[in-house]
């Protein structure tokens, strides 16, 4: 698998996690977003910053770079999080995600296909498919959206979500 090439050409879209580019297939990510109010309910798990609502949605942010085990797992300050932008992705079988990360850098399309990592530097999960060149000469390590929440993660998001639902709407029968 070192070395081998998989033919690719669809837009990426660049970010920054601790000191490494990173990039999503851009049909991944509906949008790049700031950040907004966050509601954490008790029991919500690291590396989970809270959920938000974006129109009738309910939608989970994540901290990508604790979820990873980049960045050691600690609730964020409020400040430091105002600065780091969310990338809304699509529905992961259940509740959108959206993750945050450091920095967004760019969307740029895809120079030529995408490297494969040595087996010793693919992670745990297989959330990094390996390195891409992009146009202009940068290069970034290629996620797999589908493969950053494992499932075990994805039924505790969905709990969560759950029950947020049925407290909020406990509160609207008591408002009206």
């Amino acid at each position: 698998m070192e070395g081998s090439k998989a033919p690719v050409s669809v837009a990426v879209v660049i970010f920054r996690l601790v000191d490494t580019c990173y990039g999503l297939p851009a049909p991944a990510v509906r949008e790049c977003m700031s950040m907004p109010a966050l509601v954490r309910p008790a029991g919500t798990p690291a590396p989970v910053l809270g959920f938000f609502r974006l129109g009738a949605e309910r939608v989970v942010a994540i901290d990508l770079a604790a979820l990873l085990g980049l960045r050691s797992w600690s609730v964020p300050e409020v400040d430091a999080m105002l600065y780091r932008p969310l990338l809304l992705c699509g529905p992961a079988d259940g509740v959108r995600v959206a993750f945050m990360v450091d920095s967004v850098l760019d969307v740029r399309q895809m120079a030529g296909a995408v490297t494969a990592l040595p087996a010793e530097g693919v992670p745990a999960g297989g959330w990094l498919t390996g390195e891409v060149e992009l146009a202009g000469g940068m290069t970034a390590l290629l996620m797999d959206p589908d493969r950053l929440l494992m499932e075990r993660e994805r039924r505790r998001i969905e709990s969560l979500a759950l029950d947020a639902a049925v407290r909020d709407a406990l509160w609207e029968r008591a408002d009206g």
